[in-house]
């Protein structure tokens, strides 16, 4: 998500620029910079499907990102976001602080992995680079460090997340809807880092939750298995 967030910042900045609407190759270059940002920032592979700009209309579409696993793991993609949509405020370009009206993600997929006491989420996030996605896309841009944003609210559509281990059977988990509103106002807003780490925090948090609940079910089940085959044994020798 930190790497949407400096796309968002990428896109703003442009919009603000006179001669950004000449440019003829912009959903290309829009495209390579989420690749190239995202790979630096994650510290993995980011590829993106496609990506549609409208500067005019002050949107954005970005479908089929991906994120790869880290080494170790399986070679599928550890995040998969089917579709990004984003709309800015084309008014506030030219205030202190740009204002996006909606980040929406639709067709969050999640595959966590589990290998003895590590999961990929977790060697991803050990592996990410210390430099923020921030930083990185302000700098590509051709932008100045005092960037700020205020996002009405980030949506993400219920999701799912495969969980994949060697210590108990693969289960299919629901990912909840996600809603998070007022990142930033547009009398103080905050930072491409400061935006991009709350969403990572609630991302990570609810997956982190998901995967605990799920083996805490799983962990009820062969207990349950284990005293019922142990009550079969009680009353067997009773009858014998």
């Amino acid at each position: 998500m930190k790497v949407v967030i400096g796309v968002v910042v990428f896109l703003v900045l442009a919009m603000a620029g006179a001669g950004i609407f000449l440019l003829q190759n912009l959903d290309g270059i829009v495209k390579d910079l989420i690749e190239d940002i995202g790979t630096d920032v994650v510290g993995q592979k980011v590829s993106v499907a496609d990506v549609k700009v409208s500067l005019g209309e002050g949107s954005a579409s970005i479908s089929g990102l991906t994120v790869a696993n880290p080494p170790g793991f399986s070679s599928e993609p550890v995040f998969s976001l089917g579709n990004i949509k984003v709309a800015i405020d084309t008014g506030s370009i030219t205030g202190p602080v740009y204002v996006i009206n909606e980040i929406s993600v639709s067709d969050v997929s999640v595959l966590a992995e589990q290998k003895g006491m590590s999961t990929n989420v977790q060697a991803l996030l050990d592996g990410m680079p210390q430099s923020e996605a921030g930083e990185a896309s302000t700098s590509e841009a051709g932008a100045g460090s005092d960037v700020l944003l205020a996002i009405d609210q980030v949506n993400f559509a219920n999701g799912n997340m495969e969980l994949r281990s060697d210590q108990f059977e693969n289960q299919k988990v629901e990912l909840k809807r996600l809603n998070l509103r007022n990142l930033g106002t547009p009398e103080n807003g905050l930072t491409p880092e400061e935006v991009g780490a709350e969403v990572a925090n609630q991302l990570v948090d609810q997956i982190t939750d998901a995967v605990t609940d799920a083996i805490a079910q799983y962990a009820r089940k062969e207990a349950e298995k284990a005293v019922k085959a142990k009550l079969g044994e009680k009353l067997g020798d009773l009858f014998k």
